[in-house]
């Protein structure tokens, strides 16, 4: 087939032209599913683990900064859920995308077609979890009263888009480091436990002390946290934009888009050396 023929699109088998698009999309689609239900085969729970797992780990930090540390806020039980929620997802998205394509070496010498398939699938895999877990809190914050929705829940999914550019951004950048520098994967698990701290999982953000929050602010994590926890928690609670004042706030904003860029030009021109050092 020529180039020019690709670039339209092929024949599907009824004869129906598929443009490009549409097959990267079914193929992201396939892989994102096969990831999801492979995650979970053989295990006794199976996908019951998507649940557990998050509220497991909820219930060791809430023991631990709530109950022995005494850590304090407006519905801070539910806060601390929400924050390991959106915690887990950038996690689980970073730390599958990095070994995405170091972890299919054979696909990537003995197939043709876009290596990014590869990375966005582990990503769709990662909302898959999402979704669950934020139906999870959804329940749990409904039943004991302490979701509140309003006006300010509008924001939720610009948000969730500002968290996925983010964490998509990071995992392209980590997959086509991790090709060449395969130190990389120790590193990455280590400072993914520092971000726990840093990101204001575990703490709400109006205890960071004032003249620290300019700096704790320049991390996007923590602002999508923060004020995912607002949107959907504690309405009553400041924006992290009044916090900081906007022009302070717009920076998270540009460095998500700017991580996204970033990785998405850095994964393009490195893909045609990935064969080789495989």
């Amino acid at each position: 087939m020529s180039t020019a023929s690709a670039s339209r699109g092929a024949p599907s088998a009824g004869g129906a032209t598929v443009s490009p698009t549409s097959r990267y999309v079914n193929l992201t689609r396939e892989l994102a599913v096969t990831n999801f239900k492979l995650k979970y085969t053989g295990s006794v729970l199976g996908y019951l683990w998507s649940l557990m797992k998050p509220l497991a780990y909820f219930g060791i930090l809430y023991v631990i900064f709530v109950d022995i540390f005494h850590q304090k806020g407006s519905n801070f039980g539910l806060q601390l859920l929400v924050a390991i929620v959106i915690f887990t997802f950038f996690a689980e998205c970073t730390s599958t995308s990095l070994g995405s394509v170091a972890g299919n070496a054979h696909l990537v010498r003995k197939a043709y077609f876009p290596l990014s398939a590869l990375v966005v699938s582990q990503s769709v895999t990662a909302l898959f979890t999402m979704a669950i877990n934020l139906v999870l809190v959804v329940v749990i914050g409904v039943t004991f009263a302490h979701v509140h929705l309003g006006p300010e829940t509008l924001a939720v999914p610009l948000l969730l888009v500002e968290l996925y550019l983010l964490s998509l951004g990071v995992g392209m950048l980590l997959a086509a480091a991790f090709v060449f520098y395969r130190d990389l994967g120790h590193v990455w698990e280590v400072v993914t436990q520092l971000m726990l701290y840093a990101a204001g999982v575990v703490f709400p953000a109006i205890s960071v002390p004032v003249r620290l929050r300019g700096l704790f602010y320049l991390d996007p994590l923590a602002q999508i946290i923060e004020d995912l926890r607002h949107a959907i928690v504690t309405p009553d609670a400041a924006w992290s934009a009044s916090l900081v004042g906007f022009p302070q706030y717009v920076l998270p904003l540009v460095l998500s888009v700017l991580v996204f860029v970033a990785g998405l030009v850095l994964f393009r021109r490195l893909t045609p050396l990935f064969a080789e050092s495989l």
